[in-house]
């Protein structure tokens, strides 16, 4: 095989098997099981030794000069052992060791690889191959199959790419021949990635800590769409970076990033930010990994040389930006726009030497004015999910109310879907509940609207007649916190609409008898909207934006005249329609939704 090929295919794999273990062991499985094991006890003390390991070892290994294929192969040899070895501990200073070792042997890897891609591809060929092994990192990484598996299987397909990259690694060849180069720092380049992988570091703990953000943007459903994205967009890097253009990439990087951080927050545009959320990443991480030996100014560099260049690029760019960028945000339920604007100008100031040309201009211009346009008017408070948890753990309401939806019990059916244990287990305050009186709030934002939630704060009674609830209407005086409360029960939930949508469409009463008491039921859970008569006039009508349906003379946009309308109906009875102001009502036992079904065909016949 020509020796470009062969060292371009072994560049490839090396950079995805490196990349790929970073981002599925150590970024992701390795912190879930220190969650489960530690109960989050001792976390930030096992990942500052990462973190310490691998900024000491990168320069340690730069300035000894021995950056080549058996370092490298060694190092990922260190990885395949951890990787193998933290499922079996539940100690925290084994899980210490264990993550001093990876950090170490992550740190060695990154800069021995930047010396071995600079020493074997040329810049213009050898942008496209870490393009590739970049894009398949991410790809892999998305792959339903390996993105959801629990993970200690996680750790058994990050030792397997750990020991794909030892192959690549061990066919290329170590660089020769070569006179020192500058040393001096790439603070240029260490300014534009720094604040790119703070960036994205921040945005990635926040969409994945919020469930509704990251239903929104990397949910299940969403994941081969993030793979394809991601090693589309790596590809396209590479061919960018090949013709030269690494500074504005960069900057198109960070537009990207900050008009995903920008529109993750609202449900409007959250769509649109898990498709350039990815692309952001894709295209700056491909120059972060080409940059040391590929893109940096090349006046006789040697291995060394480029050794210091990564350690200096990885040091502080990568592990320090990615560690702040987490600190930053743990309390936050998104990322400061303030934040954004202000990686915007260390990007600039980075790049400043080499101004982007028109089309880029152009490009970075559409960009912003779309995140002008695309957004609501209305932007919510930073803090304002946060206030109302504390509402919510101040007034009681974790007395009567539970946040933990039971696996396998009939909460699944009329609560759910369910959350796993260690993600209930990561709130602070947890609040699962110490007994339940009332319905569980876990999904609440997906099953009640924000006008419903508020009648039922001020009067309970008015929606539910049998309610023990007590009145909250103090929350809605001039001053008082009950917006701030609605916000945090709706924003719990409300990414499980479609999968509450989803359950309804299939569900289907038991074939048992209707009862005889439809028009009691009527009574009591639908005449205080749909009026006694079901003419859509009851006394409490005007308190929704939009007026509940006439049940007699319609229009029935949701339930329209056609077969099956008898379990329309009663599917809409029973889990009310997500997303509008019409509740379910889950706790109704069959025969009661089917007498409540029967009531509502005699009025509209």
């Amino acid at each position: 095989m020509n020796r470009k090929w062969s060292s371009g295919i072994a560049v490839t794999l090396a950079v995805a098997g490196v990349y790929a273990y970073f981002l599925l062991f150590a970024q992701f499985a390795f912190l879930e099981l220190l969650q489960a094991k530690l109960s989050g006890q001792g976390l930030k003390g096992v990942l500052a030794m990462m973190a310490l390991g691998g900024v000491v070892s990168g320069f340690v290994v730069s300035r000894s000069g021995k950056v080549g294929r058996t370092a490298f192969i060694l190092a990922m040899v260190g990885c395949v052992v951890v990787a193998w070895c933290s499922s079996l501990t539940d100690s925290t200073i084994l899980f210490s060791i264990l993550s001093l070792v990876m950090g170490c042997s992550l740190g060695t890897a990154t800069v021995c690889l930047a010396s071995l891609i600079g020493g074997n591809l040329e810049p213009k060929f050898g942008c496209l191959w870490v393009g590739l092994g970049t894009g398949l990192a991410y790809g892999l990484c998305n792959i339903p199959l390996i993105f959801t598996a629990p993970p200690a299987l996680q750790a058994s397909i990050s030792a397997a790419l750990a020991t794909v990259a030892a192959v690549g690694g061990a066919r290329l060849q170590d660089s020769q021949g070569r006179t020192p180069g500058a040393k001096s720092i790439p603070w240029r380049a260490i300014l534009v990635f720094g604040a790119l992988v703070w960036m994205d570091s921040a945005a990635f703990y926040v969409i994945q800590h919020a469930p509704e953000l990251k239903d929104g943007t990397w949910g299940e459903e969403r994941l081969w769409r993030n793979a394809a994205v991601h090693f589309s967009t790596a590809i396209l890097a590479g061919f960018w970076l090949s013709k030269g253009g690494w500074k504005s990439l960069c900057a198109t990087a960070w537009a990207l990033l900050a008009l995903a951080g920008w529109w993750v927050n609202e449900p409007a545009t959250r769509e649109w930010a898990g498709w350039i959320y990815p692309a952001g990443v894709s295209l700056y991480s491909t120059a972060l990994v080409a940059w040391p030996g590929l893109l940096a100014e090349r006046v006789g560099i040697e291995g060394r040389s480029t050794a210091s260049r990564a350690a200096w690029l990885f040091g502080i760019a990568g592990w320090v930006g990615s560690a702040n960028g987490i600190g930053m945000v743990e309390s936050l339920q998104r990322v400061p726009g303030g934040f954004l604007m202000a990686a915007g100008v260390a990007v600039l100031v980075g790049t400043a030497f080499t101004l982007p040309n028109w089309r880029v201009l152009v490009i970075l211009g559409a960009i912003g004015a779309t995140g002008w346009i695309g957004l609501s008017e209305k932007q919510i408070e930073p803090d304002r999910i946060a206030r109302g948890r504390q509402v919510y753990g101040s007034e009681g309401c974790i007395h009567c109310h539970s946040q933990y939806v039971r696996p396998g019990s009939r909460d699944e059916e009329i609560w759910g879907p369910v959350r796993s244990p260690e993600e209930v287990l990561k709130g602070q305050p947890v609040l699962i509940g110490n007994r339940r009186q009332g319905p569980d709030l876990s999904n609440v934002g997906a099953r009640r609207s924000e006008a419903w939630l508020r009648q039922h704060f001020i009067d309970p009674r008015s929606l539910v007649p049998d309610s023990r609830m007590p009145s909250y209407a103090h929350l809605f005086e001039p001053g008082g916190k009950g917006d701030d409360l609605i916000h945090y029960l709706r924003q719990s939930g409300i990414g499980q609409i479609p999968m509450i949508i989803a359950k309804a469409s299939s569900w289907s009463p038991n074939a048992v008898a209707a009862g005889s008491n439809g028009s009691a039921l009527f009574s009591t859970h639908c005449a205080m909207c749909h009026g006694e008569e079901g003419l859509g006039n009851g006394r409490l009508a005007g308190n929704f934006q939009r007026p509940p349906a006439n049940l007699v003379a319609g229009p029935f946009a949701w339930t329209p005249a056609g077969d099956e309308l008898g379990l329309r109906i009663a599917r809409v009875i029973k889990f009310g329609l997500p997303g509008t102001d019409m509740p379910g009502h889950e706790t109704l036992e069959d025969s009661e939704v089917l007498a409540l079904r029967d009531h509502l065909l005699q009025l509209r016949r």
